[in-house]
């Protein structure tokens, strides 16, 4: 029986972790990992709005997710949405192909996606650097600003 039990182990999603950082410059950056379901979600929801309650800009930053469902999705959306009506910007960091749901799910034209390498760390200088060089140019967006996935 401890077979089984180590076997299922194995291919059981890694915890999910949801945690906050200020990014300076009226920026926070939200990093998660392991598993965003229907489970997690609200998690992630409180984060983000409190987030949003403190910096204009709110890094989401993907990379480090295994798995994600439609509630996941929903929930991003919808943050993104409420980021907007409030004058904020929520910023994802892509994650890997297989959580990146977004254009499969027809909606990658609602959220903004931005890409950083694996290899680059989470750390407040990459923050700063992000934040500075591409987002918080003037206003709403930044200067010459295109959305990654919309015409212009």
């Amino acid at each position: 029986m401890q077979f089984l039990a180590d076997s299922v182990a194995a291919f059981a999603d890694p915890p999910f972790v949801c945690s906050r950082a200020e990014g300076g410059m009226d920026a926070a950056w939200v990093h998660v990992a392991g598993a965003l379901d229907i489970a997690t979600t609200p998690q992630l929801v409180e984060t983000l709005d409190a987030s949003m309650l403190d910096a204009r800009l709110v890094v989401l930053d993907l990379r480090e997710l295994a798995f994600m469902d439609c509630a996941g999705v929903h929930a991003i959306v919808d943050a993104s949405s409420r980021a907007r009506r409030a004058g904020r910007q929520l910023l994802l960091l892509r994650g890997s192909a297989s959580v990146d749901l977004f254009a499969l799910t027809g909606n990658a034209g609602h959220v903004d996606i931005g890409d950083l390498g694996p290899a680059q760390p989470h750390v407040p200088s990459l923050q700063r650097s992000l934040v500075s060089s591409s987002l918080l140019k003037s206003g709403d967006r930044p200067h010459g600003y295109r959305h990654p996935h919309r015409a212009s």
